[in-house]
């Protein structure tokens, strides 16, 4: 009985501090529904009775893993929470610079654990180090990190400038791991890339995740319009989005007036900006785009293509026209949440429908490897196989079965941070691009 009252006791302690934490209203309505009494219940008694007392980490990493299962609960893919960690890596790229190798991860599992070098940017650490693409990251400053998620690795490889960081890694044909001993640097994110085909220029656009994008692209046309261009490509193609205010500010690089985006809030819609009256580029241009094409990339598209401004040429945009807010959290974590819907300037909403182009052309830069597998063949027999005239021939395992996976062209790599590859032969969408400018006048 003396148990049970402690319990009740502790637990008023805990109800004391929700009230403490909240607006009332809030905090009633938490504790007025059983989940909410349910919740705090969990945790008192995992403090109070679990088996092994319980570390603050341990502590911490609880009430951390409630708050991912009420964010994951929405079943909203655009809502998400992030950890300390990786909320500061968030805050670094918004700034567009930090302090680190210099070198372009990605995951190096399918569960988007571990992280892999997809390229190195010349003249900073890791490629004055002799880091190479491929290279999988095992180790950073002695710790295992290949289960680790992405954003947590790189975290691990940022730091304060000038400080060391050990890197240990696996590279293919190398029989042993090596080790990189680097002095971190000032990365800047370059967002813009450029490239000229005669009188045509081409400027690629690959996110509007910081606030150095729209100075970045000033850059850009400034330098184009030196060398004498007379119409402009812009690739929006794989660019995921970012922030709506360097989203407005890109729409308004090329459009004289009018509203750009609207929102539309629980209660209200409003016009969210409007263009400048001072764009940077008024000359014929075209605006490219796929299904990885989203978000701030529909809203710069979609108010072209709502004006008249540019066709819109490539695949159906992947449909996001939701946008998000982001809650600095007492933990320093950040909460990321779905807060409005973003409507073009015909008030268009393209949530989960996408933006149709105005030309559609299948995105022919990276075509789906050819690949296949199968079962029952005699064990250590050699299977042909044929399949859209193309023929392989591949030998089954001890248990009769057998795969094969063609090998994915690597993206090329430009020589210099900010220089476009342009590919008019691999590349469907940009040859057709080509072609409408040029029959322009």
């Amino acid at each position: 009985m003396k148990k049970r009252a402690w319990f009740i006791a502790g637990l008023g302690v805990v109800l004391a501090l929700v009230y403490a934490q909240l607006p009332r209203p809030q905090a009633e309505n938490l504790l007025q529904n059983p989940n909410g009494q349910a919740l705090l219940e969990v945790y008192q008694r995992i403090q109070q009775d679990y088996l092994e007392n319980l570390p603050r980490d341990k502590l911490n990493a609880l009430l951390e893993g409630a708050i991912g299962g009420m964010v994951s609960a929405l079943k909203d893919p655009f809502t998400s929470y992030s950890p300390p960690q990786r909320a500061s890596v968030r805050q670094e790229d918004l700034r567009g610079e930090f302090f680190g190798i210099g070198a372009t991860l990605s995951p190096a599992n399918p569960d988007g654990t571990g992280a892999k070098i997809e390229g190195v940017m010349k003249g900073l650490p890791a490629q004055r180090a002799g880091m190479r693409a491929g290279d999988v990251i095992l180790e950073v400053d002695g710790e295992d990190v290949t289960g680790l998620p992405l954003l947590e690795v790189v975290a691990r490889i940022r730091g304060r400038e000038g400080t060391k960081v050990t890197i240990k890694v696996r590279r293919e044909g190398t029989p042993a791991p090596l080790v990189f001993e680097l002095i971190r640097e000032k990365v800047e994110i370059i967002s813009v890339s450029t490239g000229r085909i005669g009188d045509v220029g081409y400027v690629a656009l690959e996110t509007f995740g910081n606030f150095k994008v729209e100075d970045q692209l000033k850059k850009a046309i400034d330098g184009l319009k030196a060398q004498g261009i007379r119409k402009l490509i812009f690739d929006l193609r794989d660019n995921g989005g970012g922030l709506l205010d360097q989203g407005c500010a890109v729409a308004s690089a090329f459009l004289k007036e009018g509203p750009i985006v609207y929102t539309r809030t629980k209660n209200l819609t409003r016009v969210w900006c409007e263009a400048s009256g001072k764009p940077l580029w008024d000359g014929p241009m075209v605006v490219l785009v796929n299904g990885n094409s989203a978000s701030a990339s529909e809203i710069v598209a979609g108010a072209l293509q709502d004006y008249g401004r540019a066709k819109v040429i490539g695949e159906k945009t992947f449909g996001k026209g939701v946008g998000q807010t982001p809650y600095t959290l007492a933990n320093g974590g950040e909460l990321t949440l779905v807060t409005f819907e973003w409507l073009t300037p015909k008030r268009r909403a393209i949530n989960k429908e996408g933006l149709k182009p105005d030309i559609e052309v299948k995105d022919t830069r990276f075509p789906t490897p050819f690949s296949l597998q199968g079962a029952g063949a005699p064990p250590g027999a050699e299977v042909t196989v044929t399949l859209n005239g193309k023929t392989v021939k591949v030998k089954a395992d001890a248990e009769g079965k057998f795969t094969y996976a063609e090998p994915q062209r690597q993206r090329p790599l430009p020589e210099e941070r900010g220089q476009a590859v342009l590919d008019l032969e691999g590349d469907a969408i940009l040859k057709r691009a080509l072609e409408e400018l040029n029959a322009t006048r």
